[in-house]
């Protein structure tokens, strides 16, 4: 039925989905309302109506209304938020297994977690912020780009102060360590993407640690090297965040 709407109610009941997702509602209830509100632009488009007859003249506070009325999923809590963590865990260890470099400082075991906690935060604001409003091309290019480069500011700007303070090490893991700790985290990922069916818990670890393993098979320097991969991984993310926003439209016309 998208296919009949037009493109200014696709594109609304799009961000209505997305809005609602964000805000931790049932799925189930989720596509009563979309079906709902399908029928009735429907009908409203057929007497050459506009969304906004349905919606009114401010979309976000229709979503507002709309999920205000709606229960909270709970579920949410117990079944996606320790996949997060999971992923999260995984995604933090897994390149320092792969350059036997398991010492953490108290400072790390803090910074970590809590830029795990603020990333996947700004991920929720971003696709909430985007789901109520319409910012031109080049500000939601923008707040991608933000989101991209995020975490990875964020964790060489930790590991370049611990260093830099000379933190005591409190926490140390040897070669033996390494190996299960690289092992375990594929197994997570694999588990994550069958879980979630999607490629993304493959693809993101990829791209991140990816050109770090090819440059590390050169003989330039380590500096040379730092200045190499920062790029890449950051043109990567932005890449794989486009080409997922493009294939998500694709999908829903």
């Amino acid at each position: 039925m998208k296919n009949e709407l037009s493109k200014s109610s696709q594109d609304f009941i799009e961000n209505l989905q997305l809005y609602l997702v964000t805000s931790g509602k049932k799925e189930d209830d989720i596509e009563d309302i979309v079906q709902e509100l399908e029928d009735h632009l429907m009908e409203a488009e057929k007497r050459g109506k506009s969304v906004e007859t349905i919606v009114g003249q401010s979309p976000k506070a229709y979503m507002e209304q709309l999920s205000n009325e709606m229960s909270f999923d709970k579920s949410w809590i117990t079944k996606y938020l320790p996949m997060f963590i999971l992923g999260a865990f995984a995604y933090l260890v897994l390149g320092d297994a792969i350059r036997s470099e398991m010492t953490y400082s108290l400072l790390q075991l803090i910074g970590y977690p809590l830029i795990s906690i603020l990333f996947l935060l700004a991920v929720w604001l971003t696709f909430k912020y985007l789901a109520s409003h319409t910012p031109p091309k080049w500000g939601e290019r923008l707040l991608f780009g933000i989101l991209a480069v995020f975490p990875i500011f964020a964790f060489v700007g930790l590991l370049f102060f611990n260093r830099q303070s000379n933190q005591p090490v409190v926490i140390e893991v040897g070669q033996t360590g390494n190996t299960i700790t690289i092992s375990l985290c594929i197994l997570i990922f694999i588990f994550l993407s069958l879980w979630g069916k999607s490629w993304a818990f493959i693809i993101l670890p990829l791209i991140m640690f990816g050109p770090e393993l090819l440059l590390d098979k050169t003989s330039i320097t380590e500096e040379t090297k730092a200045i190499i991969n920062l790029p890449v991984t950051t043109i990567g993310f932005l890449a794989y965040f486009f080409i997922s926003a493009k294939r998500h439209k694709k999908q829903a016309l």
